[in-house]
């Protein structure tokens, strides 16, 4: 039996929350994703067992007591907060007749509306591939056709020819071929991004990577900070391709911001990989700005679980500053918090407020600074391009032009760019 995706705002569903601890316990947030879907939710449910079960992942019972509340409700179809085995999700559609969305699904559906660019497309494209894929073994009734072909009646037993390839394993090699190709056109962007990073490594330019938990306030933190505009809403996801932007700081000079996607608890594996080549560029930053939302009673577990994912990507070690935002809904005072070192590691702001922006900015460039030399520099007038060059990777603290047409500058820069300078000068 196959059952059609839902449409945006046309669809009314029941929600049955899970009871296990593996799994997020933040009702809120997941009525919050069925409505970041488009669904509309008409009934709770809470499954209250303590292992899963391996027919329907829900006891008979549980199984039996939603078939009526679809019968009273008339929903369009099932939510469930676990995650489903393609033969669980398969019984449950069968037997209750109802198209069923686990959280997983749930998280890809949401992806593949709000992909705006054409890497984003590509990458969620692969995600549902793989995750369809595995829901193609068995999956469907509709699936197990057989296509006959015109061969040899000897080999076949029949005038018809040979049995062909089932309408099963035409999908699957369908599906295996456009996997393939997505992959191949995601490495070449993978590669283009490598060589943009070498170029950066090389100009000194200082990288600087938001990340959080979805719903955090990056994009509006980012808008502020980049005086852009970006995407923002207040929902779940509603930033999924990264966007890089120009960014003057003091001390440092010319840098690069990144927004990328927010995280959320139980992020599919299949996300994850998809997005590895937007991802890597926080390998690379110098610095992590990790956006937590101040006024959510989550925020512990929320920066745990994003710090868990930084450790999968292999991010754990980049050097950090926790950036409480929405400081303004829990009317708190703009602050900053050292740690044992002396160094500001916790600032709270608010992204809607401009002295905040000034403020924050100042942190981030003194957290970058640390390593950075004053050096004095001696320009000809023939060597424009050089003090512009030098003007745009590093802050000119003093610039004074001689009679003969020379000039002097006196810069902060990254000790190792400045050398390459000195050479010129």
């Amino acid at each position: 039996m196959l059952f059609e995706r839902p449409q945006d705002g046309s669809s009314t569903a029941i929600i049955v929350h899970s009871n296990y601890s593996l799994f997020s316990q933040d009702q809120s947030e997941f009525k919050e994703l069925v409505s970041s879907a488009g669904l509309f939710p008409v009934l709770e449910l809470r499954n209250n067992r303590k292992y899963p079960e391996p027919k329907f992942f829900l006891g008979k019972g549980k199984v039996d007591e939603i078939k009526a509340c679809l019968k009273q409700t008339k929903a369009d179809l099932v939510v469930l907060e676990d995650s489903l085995s393609p033969s669980q999700e398969r019984n449950l559609e069968q037997f209750l007749k109802r198209k069923i969305i686990d959280r997983k699904g749930l998280i890809l559906d949401i992806f593949a509306k709000r992909a705006r660019t054409h890497e984003g497309k590509l990458q969620v494209e692969l995600a549902k591939l793989k995750h369809e894929s595995t829901r193609l073994v068995g999956g469907w009734t509709h699936l197990d056709r057989q296509r006959r072909g015109y061969g040899n009646a000897s080999i076949s037993g029949s005038g018809l020819g040979g049995v062909g390839e089932t309408q099963l394993e035409a999908d699957q090699r369908i599906i295996g071929s456009r996997i393939k190709r997505l992959s191949r056109q995601l490495d070449k962007i993978i590669s283009q991004r490598r060589q943009n990073r070498r170029f950066r490594a090389k100009s000194g330019i200082k990288l600087v990577a938001l990340v959080g938990y979805t719903n955090a306030g990056k994009s509006t933190l980012f808008n502020m900070l980049c005086d852009q505009s970006v995407f923002a809403k207040d929902q779940l996801f509603a930033t999924l391709d990264t966007t890089i932007r120009r960014i003057s700081l003091p001390f440092v000079g010319d840098s690069l911001l990144v927004d990328t996607v927010g995280f959320i608890n139980s992020l599919p594996p299949e996300l994850v990989a998809a997005f590895k080549a937007t991802l890597e560029e926080l390998n690379n930053a110098d610095l992590l700005l990790h956006v937590v939302d101040a006024h959510s009673s989550e925020k512990k577990q929320k920066i745990e679980d994003v710090n868990s994912i930084l450790h999968d990507l292999g991010a754990s070690e980049i050097p950090q500053l926790m950036v409480y935002n929405k400081r303004d809904l829990g009317n708190k005072p703009y602050k900053t918090q050292t740690d044992t070192f002396g160094t500001v590691d916790q600032v709270w702001v608010s992204s809607l407020n401009d002295l905040d922006r000034e403020n924050l900015i100042d942190v981030i460039a003194e957290r970058l600074s640390d390593k950075l030399i004053v050096r004095k520099f001696r320009f000809l007038p023939c060597q424009g391009k050089e003090r512009s060059d030098l003007h745009r990777s590093s802050s000119v603290l003093e610039e004074i032009f001689l009679e003969d047409g020379s000039c002097e500058l006196v810069v902060k820069g990254e000790a190792e760019l400045l050398s390459r300078f000195a050479k010129k000068s």
